[in-house]
Order: structure tokens, then C-alpha cells, then sequence
């Protein structure tokens, strides 16, 4: 079996070896993750690991099969026994690289999840060509160097105020002979002295953290990125000989570890630095904070006024201790109106929501505008929609997002065009014609841009229960929601097909027309009519282009109306001051590909007009406490649990992530060296580390 098996990898080797263009054909095609790491080695060789790897595989294969030849034939058992334990680890070594290149991929798209997921604008991360480990570790450790610098101007500038403070000195002074021209000279502000101490040591620390944290970040750029993919080459390589297969296992281990263990153990920090300092999320941030409008429920009864009663406490407020019967007939449904007889509404109309409530009267659960079609059990009964349809508009609920409240983001609701919001059936009594006998799917109405409605499905004749889907046309549209019984939806389809003749970088609305180009415009000077009569959902506005909000020397030099991202831009769009490089991608925006693109992101509430709530369900669920975060956050972590002068506690923060993580960090990495080594045939010991366990 062994000689089989010889005899076939010989021929394998043989064969790649000597196809010239093996090295061009089989490894151009990079994997996502180390090779976009060691594009930054100095050393062009270590670009294709593989092939290294296979090529030492391949000088494996034929020194065991030399030694076979010769043990067979010269009846050496001895030399055959070596050449059996060889060609085992040949195929020891084959394992260890494909599960090499297997989790390499892995890590990087773990990464890559990991920090769009947490909407970090990390270029590399979307870039299937570039190492994103490496992007983000570098982005973790820049942010804390930037805040450390900050920190420590921060502690300069009030040193200098201090020393300014300190050194102001008030005098008095006698010029006469009579007081012998005695003077003296003292300072009000004595104490600031201290300040000048306490500035100086904070300054130290501050410098003694800033050599920490850049030290970190030179060994993960340049030694685990740059020297890691060497000595991973220098280890496969080695591994795959007898003589250096104990020193090749350990730089395998150690390349591993430098390479993917310490960057990741980086990222490890980021995602639970949060808990590390505020213990755990899950305790904390338990309680589920709903909405307003979530918590709302039907009525029990409603003034003539339209003020609905939604508890029995309501009811009972209306009326006067000597009608409390009344208050609860009222509230059972016994007594279908009554007179109030306390308080504010001396003389008005309660009528009860449940008066003659039976089974086929219309269920609490399905008293919500628009009418609850997931709930079968409010359609599954012609009755139950019937009388739901007859119920007073006044005992349903209607689910609308408090404009006037702190929640409510105007930004965030303007960003879908009012051409692009759903208009939601909020009008009570939809049972018309037969409305309330066709199927839910098929009240869709379209919005076209002259503002007219099409009925929007079109299934074939032979589609069952399409006399059902037809029956949809009974249920009226209207752009206003509370008169509509269908959902009246936006125009949708390409842009370059809605804005013929128009092209993308035309389509900014309030774009400045003396910055667009030639071509976007009239021999007059205006907006070419295929531009002006471009459908708004299909342009971005260029107050959302300004809100993006670039720092200072990033796309300053570049109009605004340029600032956008699409196939085919004129060359000033991406040139010079407009430069991927000097205004980037993040500071840009894309313009629509299809109609209403913009609307995709938006909160469901605010993609409706007027904005409703329809999912309770989902924004009122127990949340996730995953840390994620954006990166500039890392160093506000802990605000509450601090005490103390701002100065000491900002230095504070800094301390655990910068000083007490990374040694954390370095000793796992050293455990995994130390154990990957051992199972790779590499039982060099590292002197001392041991010791430390």
C-alpha cells in the first residue's frame, strides 16, 4: 500500500514539476487573507507560500523515494524505515498546509463580518484582496495613539495655564523715605503650583503610555505582518525536511502566533472591552425599553371627543362615585353608552368599545390599524374582518411614531424621499364592495409619478384565487393613509431607465449647477428637463453629501456636488483634490442604482407616511448585548464607575486597554506557541516562559 502511494505522489511531483506555468496558473489567484498580509513583506518570495510549500513537498517526495530505491535495492532496511516515517510526515505536512489555507480564510472573513457588522469604515474589510485583521488591528491600536495624543496636548495646555497662573505675583511698594522704600511682593494663586506638579507626572504617564501603544503598534505592522510571512515561508519549508523538521514546527507555530493570534487577540479585546471595565452588558442593559407607541392598547370605551378611555381607572374617572355602576357596565360592555358625570367631562358621551362583544365580534388582538392580515385569526373569519371593518374607529389603535417626542429623528425620516414612504390603509371601515374578501397581498396599489394609482399585481388568469386577488380592487388607495384601504406603494425600477438621458452625476438634487458638468445642462444654463424631470428617489440631495461631515483637509479641495460614487464619473471625479486617496470613499455618496435605494436603510417605522410602528415585535425584544462599537468609543468606556478630576480619569481609561490587555494578549499568544509547536513536531522550548504558569 505504502509503495502505491509513493509511486503515485512521484508521478503527482513529477508532473508539477515539470509544468512551467504551474506557478502562474495554479497561485495568481490569492487567498483573501494572508496573502494580502504578506504583500507587505520586503521579500517577493514569501507572496507565494504555497508554492514553496508544494515545491518543498515536492523535493520531500523525491528524497523518500531515493531512499526507497536504494533500501530495495541495495537491501537496506534501515534506509526503507526512515523513507516510511518521511513519506507519513509528507503527508502530515500536506494536512497542516491545506488546514493552513483553510483557516487563514476563515479568520479573515470572520473579521470582515465582525467590523461591517459594526458599521466600522474600514476599507480593507470590503475588499476581498486585503487583510482586513490587519486593517483593524491597525485602526484598534491608531485610535488609542490619537486619543493618547490628544490627551496629552490636553495636559500640555493646562500645564500652560497653570505655570501662567502660578507666575502671576501682586506687589506693594513704598517709595518715601519714611518707609525706607521697603516693598513687598506675593502670589494669590500659590496653589497652582501643585497643578503645575500634578500636570507634569500626568504628562509622564501620558508619554509612557503613548511608547507603549506605538510600540504595539510597530510589532503588529511591521514583525507580524511583514517578518510573520517570512517566517511562515522559512517554517513550511524547513518542516518539510528530517533534520529541520523540530526548529520548522516551532517558527510554523511562532509565525501562526505573531501572524493571526496576537491581531485577533486585539480584536478579542475590542469586542468585550465594554464588559471588561462596566461588567457584564447582560445585567445592565436587561430591561426593554419599548417605544411609546408600543405600549398602547385598545380602548375599553372613548369620549364624544374622541379621547379614548384605554383602563378601567379612565372609566371610573368620568363618572362620579354614586354612578359607579355605571362605570362598570361601561367597562364590560353591558351598557353601550352612558353620560359622565365627573371631572372635565360632565355631559359627554361614553360609549363602551365591547358593548354585545361575542365570538364574532372583533377580537382585542385585532383592533390595529393597518389590520393585523399576519394574525390568522383575525382573517381567517369573514365575521371577525366584518366586524372589525363596522368597529368605531375610536376603540382601534393606530401604532404612529410621537413626532413631537425625543425619539423621533427628523434626519433620519427625511433621508427616505416623502416620494418613497409606504402609505399604510388607516381608514377604519374598508368593508366595501368585496374588500374584505380578497387576499391581503393583492391590496397594492402603485404610485405613479404623476400621481395617479395602479393597481399593482397582475397575476395571469389561470393562478388560482385570482377572482379573490381581483376582489382587491374594491379596497380603495388614497394618498391620504386615513381615507385608504390598500397600501399604496412608491414607483420602483432602474434609474437609467427612469432617468433616460440623464446622467448620474446630474442627478444631485440642489446641486449648484455652475459646479455640474456641460452636458448636465442647457445651452441656457439650466437643467436639462430629462434631469429636472428625473424622479426625486433616484438622486441624492446634496445637503446629505455636506451632513457626511469630512474632518478638516479631508475632501475640502473638492466640490460637493463631486463628492459622489457611481460607474463611468468624469476623471475630474476621482482625480486631484477629488482623489480616492484625498477624499474618500466613506465621505461619498452613491448615487441610486434603483428607484428608492435610499429607503433601504431606514427604520421600518420611518419608510411609512405618516410614520408608524409595525414592528413592536422586533424593537421591544430583549436586547443582544453584543459590544459592538464604533472605534472612536473605545476610550469613553467606563464613564460611571470612575471618580475623581477629568484629567486623572481620562488618563485612567487608558490604562487597562494599553497596558493590562496586551499582556494579556502576549501571553496567550505564547501558550498557543507553545502548544501548536509541540503538535507540530516542534519541541523547542521557549527558556523561562514556563515558569510563568
Amino acid at each position: 500500500m505504502k509503495k502505491t502511494i509513493l509511486i503515485i505522489l512521484i508521478l503527482i511531483s513529477l508532473s508539477i514539476a515539470s509544468d512551467p506555468t504551474f506557478s502562474q496558473t495554479q497561485f495568481q489567484n490569492k487567498t483573501s487573507g494572508i496573502e494580502g498580509v504578506s504583500e507587505g513583506s520586503p521579500l517577493e518570495i514569501v507572496k507565494y507560500w504555497q508554492v514553496l510549500a508544494i515545491g518543498a513537498l515536492v523535493v520531500a517526495v523525491l528524497l523518500v523515494a531515493i531512499a526507497y530505491a536504494i533500501g530495495i535495492g541495495m537491501e537496506m532496511p534501515h534506509i526503507k524505515a526512515w523513507a516510511s516515517t518521511e513519506l507519513g510526515q509528507i503527508f502530515a505536512n500536506v494536512i497542516i498546509i491545506i488546514a493552513l489555507i483553510v483557516s487563514v480564510g476563515f479568520i479573515d472573513v470572520l473579521i470582515s463580518q465582525i467590523t461591517i457588522a459594526s458599521d466600522l469604515s474600514i476599507p480593507e474589510c470590503h475588499d476581498p484582496g486585503q487583510s482586513c485583521l490587519q486593517a483593524a488591528t491597525n485602526e484598534y491600536l491608531g485610535d488609542y495613539v490619537s486619543t493618547i495624543k490628544s490627551g496629552a496636548r490636553s495636559i500640555l495646555g493646562n500645564n500652560v495655564d497653570a505655570s501662567a497662573w502660578a507666575n502671576r505675583r501682586v506687589g506693594i511698594y513704598c517709595t518715601t523715605l519714611l518707609c525706607l522704600q521697603v516693598g513687598l511682593t506675593t502670589t494669590i494663586v500659590g496653589h497652582y503650583v501643585l497643578d503645575m506638579d500634578m500636570y507634569a507626572i500626568l504628562f509622564e504617564y501620558y508619554t509612557n503610555l503613548l511608547a507603549f501603544a506605538e510600540a504595539q503598534r510597530f510589532f503588529v505592522n511591521q514583525i507580524s505582518f511583514k517578518m510573520g510571512p517570512v517566517i511562515l515561508a522559512i517554517g513550511v519549508v524547513a518542516r518539510s525536511f528530517f533534520f529541520t523538521r523540530k526548529l520548522g514546527g516551532l517558527l510554523i507555530a511562532i509565525a501562526i502566533g505573531i501572524m493571526f493570534v496576537l491581531p485577533a487577540m486585539y480584536i478579542f479585546d475590542w469586542l468585550t472591552l465594554d464588559m471588561t471595565v462596566t461588567a457584564d452588558k447582560a445585567v445592565e442593559d436587561s430591561t426593554i425599553i419599548c417605544p411609546k407607541e408600543c405600549n398602547l392598547a385598545p380602548p375599553l370605551a372613548y369620549l364624544e371627543d374622541g379621547t379614548q378611555l384605554e383602563e378601567i381607572k379612565d372609566i371610573y374617572a368620568v363618572f362620579s362615585v354614586a354612578d359607579s355602576t355605571v362605570a362598570d357596565e361601561i367597562s364590560e360592555g353591558t351598557m353601550a353608552t352612558a353620560t359622565a358625570s365627573n371631572g372635565d367631562a360632565i355631559g359627554m358621551t361614553v360609549t363602551s368599545c365591547y358593548h354585545d362583544y361575542t365570538a364574532e365580534a372583533c377580537p382585542t388582538l385585532c383592533r390595529f390599524l393597518p389590520y393585523p392580515h399576519t394574525l390568522t385569526m383575525c382573517i381567517n373569519n369573514t365575521n371577525i374582518q366584518r366586524a372589525c371593518a363596522n368597529l368605531d374607529q375610536q376603540c382601534k389603535i393606530i401604532r404612529l411614531v410621537d413626532t413631537e417626542g425625543v425619539t423621533f429623528d427628523e434626519t433620519e425620516y427625511d433621508k427616505c424621499p416623502e416620494e418613497c414612504k409606504i402609505i399604510p390603509p388607516l381608514k377604519s371601515n374598508c368593508n366595501q364592495g368585496h374588500c374584505l374578501t380578497s387576499r391581503y397581498d393583492c391590496r397594492i396599489y402603485q404610485r405613479n409619478p404623476d400621481g395617479s394609482l395602479e393597481w399593482w399585481p397582475s397575476p395571469p388568469e389561470d393562478v388560482g384565487n385570482y377572482g379573490k386577488c381581483n376582489d382587491a380592487r374594491d379596497c380603495t388607495p388614497n394618498l391620504d393613509a386615513y381615507e385608504s384601504c390598500s397600501y399604496v406603494i412608491p414607483q420602483t425600477g432602474k434609474c437609467d431607465e427612469l432617468c433616460q438621458d440623464c446622467k448620474p452625476y446630474c442627478r444631485i438634487d440642489g446641486a449648484d449647477l455652475d459646479r455640474l458638468p456641460a452636458d448636465c445642462k442647457t445651452e441656457g444654463g439650466e437643467l436639462r428637463s430629462q434631469c429636472a424631470n428625473c424622479p426625486v428617489s433616484c438622486k441624492v440631495r446634496k445637503i446629505d453629501i455636506e451632513n457626511l461631515n469630512p474632518p478638516a483637509g479631508i475632501c475640502s479641495a473638492c466640490d460637493v456636488e463631486k463628492r459622489i460614487t457611481y460607474t463611468g464619473l468624469p476623471e475630474d471625479y476621482l482625480t486631484g483634490d477629488c482623489s480616492m486617496e484625498v477624499c474618500p470613499e466613506e465621505y461619498r455618496l452613491m448615487i441610486p442604482r434603483s428607484s428608492c435605494e435610499r429607503c433601504l436603510f431606514s427604520e421600518d417605522a420611518y419608510a411609512f407616511s405618516p410614520p408608524i410602528q409595525t414592528a413592536c415585535g422586533d424593537v421591544c425584544s430583549p436586547p443582544d448585548n453584543s459590544p459592538v462599537k464604533d472605534a472612536k468609543s473605545y476610550s469613553k468606556i467606563g464613564e460611571d464607575g470612575l471618580v475623581g478630576r477629568e484629567e486623572i480619569k481620562n488618563l485612567a481609561k487608558l490604562m487597562l486597554p494599553v497596558y493590562v490587555l496586551p499582556l494579556f494578549n502576549i501571553v496567550t499568544t505564547l501558550v498557543f506557541i507553545i502548544g501548536l509547536s509541540t503538535t507540530l513536531g516542534g519541541d523547542i522550548d521557549i527558556p523561562g516562559i514556563t515558569k510563568v504558569f
